[in-house]
């Protein structure tokens, strides 16, 4: 099935594929459900390479599969060219975007959450027409990492999501937003029960080296009303008792310097 499915589209297009080529890229194919748009992937950027050469009269030969990146890398590397076409604001509003975008479940799988135009700009915080060609780029015609295709208009209300889960398991990119998202998400959670715990008196304060944690992905993640939303509605109550926890232990390493000084006095 997988060889009909090379052969099929290259004699369509009147070419012919290296036997040698052939046969690396059956080996390559493991015993996964996403093989097949990942092997379309590599293939597709194959072709464009073999056809850029201007050597129609040729097989496609394995020389254009390295260059592509193989069928372990070339989606990899072709979202990379996409990401490198960005400016900085867009490079982050891109991180923002597909850290909306997926998820990775308790279980290590990948999960896809499509979202609106308005909301990936709420999350980022620009305004939509920056989304819309940050979207632009990565379904432009011969990439279409993301849905709707490049004949669709885009708007605030317009639903964008990931092409495919394979993109989450191979774009180096995205594999590290998705564990960045994971554990950011984590440290939210635990804040909002530590939060409700307190507000009802079962639990106190958090002090370091929790507190020092929570403190840096704060820094670090800058977490807003719309991201959290998402995940739990206590943001602001996150931040009262995150906040408290920071402003109590200020107060007790004051105390203590004083008390040093006291003792040295």
């Amino acid at each position: 099935d997988f060889k009909d499915a090379l052969m099929g589209p290259l004699a369509v297009g009147g070419a012919e594929i290296d036997p040698q080529l052939l046969q690396y890229l059956l080996n390559a194919i493991e015993d996964k459900t996403d093989q097949l748009p990942v092997l379309q992937h590599v293939m597709m950027r194959t072709w464009e390479f073999w056809n850029r050469n201007n050597e129609p009269a040729t097989p496609l030969r394995t020389r254009y599969y390295e260059v592509a990146g193989r069928i372990e890398n070339a989606l990899s590397m072709h979202a990379n060219e996409a990401f490198d076409e960005l400016t900085d604001e867009g490079k982050a509003v891109c991180k923002a975007m597909f850290r909306c975008l997926t998820e990775k479940s308790a279980d290590n799988k990948g999960i896809r959450h499509p979202a609106t135009i308005k909301y990936i700009g709420e999350i980022a915080q620009v305004p939509d027409q920056v989304v819309i060609e940050v979207v632009n780029r990565f379904r432009a015609k011969g990439r279409s990492f993301l849905t709707p295709g490049e004949e669709i208009m885009l708007d605030a209300d317009t639903v964008i999501d990931i092409s495919h889960e394979s993109l989450m398991r191979i774009w180096d990119k995205l594999k590290t937003w998705v564990d960045e998202e994971f554990s950011s998400v984590q440290m939210y959670l635990r804040l909002a029960e530590a939060a409700s715990l307190y507000q009802i008196g079962k639990t106190g304060l958090w002090r370091p080296p929790d507190l020092q944690l929570a403190l840096n992905w704060k820094k670090t993640q800058q977490p807003t009303l719309a991201w959290a939303k998402k995940y739990n509605p206590a943001f602001e109550k996150v931040m009262v008792f995150l906040d408290a926890s920071e402003k109590k232990s200020q107060q007790e390493d004051q105390n203590k310097v004083r008390l040093q000084r006291m003792e040295l006095n």
